[in-house]
């Protein structure tokens, strides 16, 4: 299981891209006219192999602008995990009675569904498989990102590592998502934390707004020099810690 995908819903799109690319080094790889399906506009960043997603709506009534209103503000709205056969957890859902809010099933193989955050837990979640025995692979491809980024040279100095949700019962998430998802469940610092290929997601208790939602992510810089410029411009020391799009960035 990878953590290939997290999605950002954000107000204003192209100010929230340009923050992440500005932090990150990076530029914008793709654009997905698909999400005009669901009356969005999006735009995505490579980290690693891997990606951050930002998405706007572009029409009234979406469950992104309900989103928006729901935390009072951007937010982590989504994660997408990658598996070898994505089928098998369409089939897990339903017999746990999970409801799925989208699902797709294209030419070429790949299998996505997206799973009712009201049942998942805090955010939509998806599990796709690309129907590539090669999905392991760091850079393999990823439907949701075209092919362009397979061409350039890729942001490999990142590599995002984990995320955080912070729960109104982090015990039953934890446990939830560890029997979904097929990942072992421990404790870390006093956190339920399950473990995927090179991830994990910890579950806190939440003392702010009351809701379950996706409160962090963490982000490795590989590159000591990039390390180095990126605290002598955020003028900061250590660890690094910034928030952007209402959720608290990792950079370690």
């Amino acid at each position: 299981m990878r953590l290939r995908q997290i999605c950002f819903v954000a107000h204003d799109l192209e100010k929230t891209l340009d923050q992440f690319c500005d932090l990150l080094q990076a530029e914008v790889c793709f654009r997905d006219p698909g999400v005009g399906h669901f009356g969005l506009a999006n735009g995505l960043i490579e980290v690693g192999g891997d990606f951050l997603e930002v998405v706007s709506p572009t029409e009234e009534g979406t469950t992104a602008g309900r989103y928006l209103d729901r935390m009072k503000g951007d937010s982590g709205y989504m994660l997408i995990f990658q598996c070898e056969n994505a089928q098998i957890y369409r089939e897990k859902a339903e017999e746990l009675n999970i409801r799925q809010v989208w699902t797709t099933n294209l030419e070429n193989g790949v299998i996505a569904t997206h799973f009712h955050p009201k049942d998942i837990g805090g955010v939509i979640m998806s599990v796709d498989s690309m129907n590539n025995e090669k999905w392991k692979n760091k850079y393999s491809y990823w439907q949701w990102a075209g092919t362009d980024w397979m061409a350039s040279e890729v942001n490999d100095s990142f590599a995002i590592i984990g995320a955080e949700m912070s729960c109104v019962s982090p015990d039953e998430l934890s446990r939830k998502w560890s029997s979904f998802l097929k990942l072992p469940l421990s404790k870390k610092n006093q956190h339920g934390v399950i473990k995927g290929e090179d991830f994990e997601i910890r579950f806190s208790k939440d003392s702010d707004k009351g809701l379950t939602y996706l409160s962090e992510i963490d982000i490795k810089i590989k590159d000591e020099d990039i390390k180095e410029e990126i605290i002598s411009k955020y003028r900061t020391s250590g660890n690094l810690s910034l928030k952007l799009c209402g959720t608290k960035i990792n950079l370690l």
